[in-house]
């Protein structure tokens, strides 16, 4: 395993502990160490039922959109260089920068996990329009 593979698995694994509740974490974490499991986890985050409700910060319908979303993300001492999650997952690029990532991703309803492990911040978006918030620990 590579440093960078070590250091997304740490992150995966920080942000599973963080921000999702104790009961669904050992599900969550138990399907990540397999790597044929990691579709059932993208299914758990079609909803943002797994959170623990004090990480989540609602955005109000009128704030919905990348540029407010960066700016209050900005504001929450949030830094630029994120991961994508789900993209991580999906053997997809995921090293991300916060603006760029959030232009490409806020109101396509496809679930997004943008993580920022140096503030432990991020943005998640569900399947469903009301399913959108900015993550804080």
């Amino acid at each position: 395993m590579t440093k960078s593979e070590e250091n997304i698995d740490q992150t995966f694994i920080n942000f599973v502990t963080d921000f999702i509740t104790k009961d669904k974490q050992d599900r969550i974490l138990l399907f990540y160490k397999n790597k044929k499991n990691w579709w059932k986890i993208k299914i758990e985050f079609h909803t943002s039922n797994p959170f623990d409700t004090k990480r989540l910060n609602e955005i109000l319908p009128n704030e919905q959109y990348a540029e407010k979303i960066y700016l209050k993300m900005k504001s929450l001492g949030t830094k630029e260089e994120c991961v994508s999650l789900l993209d991580y997952l999906n053997d997809e690029p995921y090293t991300c920068q916060l603006e760029e990532k959030l232009s490409d991703t806020v109101g396509f309803l496809f679930e997004t996990i943008i993580y920022c492990p140096k503030s432990k911040t991020g943005y998640f978006e569900g399947g469903h329009a009301k399913d959108r918030y900015i993550l804080k620990y």
